[in-house]
């Protein structure tokens, strides 16, 4: 069975043919209108004085997804690889696959960040992790505190 399947833009001013789609922001909101050519240009030129005039922040990649806010950052595969071995040289027990607790996560940045030790001190930090039993990567929770009997 063949399948022939026809998308037509249709201008979302006046209902006549439109030839692009354009996407814009305002206020936070990002929208999309498909319009002609004749509606898309009156449209860059309604705004042009204030693209003029205003500051460019940048492209963005047009994948917005809810959960994700402005400077939330998915890591790569490459980074969940570098992530886990260092949580297996550093004595965190994880998984091969799933989600990588915060918890380790900030600790791999946080040991990037840090100064490089010294040989002498890495050597000392080794043999210190050797003999020590291996952390388990856990979910921190609070207790309640039990009531004192009267």
């Amino acid at each position: 069975m063949a399948r022939q399947i026809i998308q037509k833009l249709i201008d979302d001013l006046d209902g006549g043919e439109a030839s692009e789609t354009i996407s814009f922001a305002v206020d936070g909101w990002n929208y999309t209108i498909d319009l002609s050519e004749k509606n898309a240009s009156a449209l860059r030129g309604a705004l042009a004085p204030f693209v003029d005039a205003g500051t460019s922040v940048g492209r963005g990649s047009g994948t917005w997804r809810p959960g994700l806010g402005a400077g939330a950052q998915r890591a790569s595969r490459a980074d969940n690889q570098a992530i886990r071995a260092w949580a297996a040289e550093n004595g965190y027990e994880l998984s091969a696959r799933g989600r990588i607790p915060t918890s380790v996560v900030d600790a791999f940045e946080a040991a990037k960040k840090a100064p490089a030790a010294t040989p002498e001190k890495r050597a000392r930090s080794s043999q210190a992790t050797k003999t020590s039993a291996p952390t388990k990567a856990t979910k921190r929770t609070t207790r309640k505190k039990a009531a004192a009997a009267v």
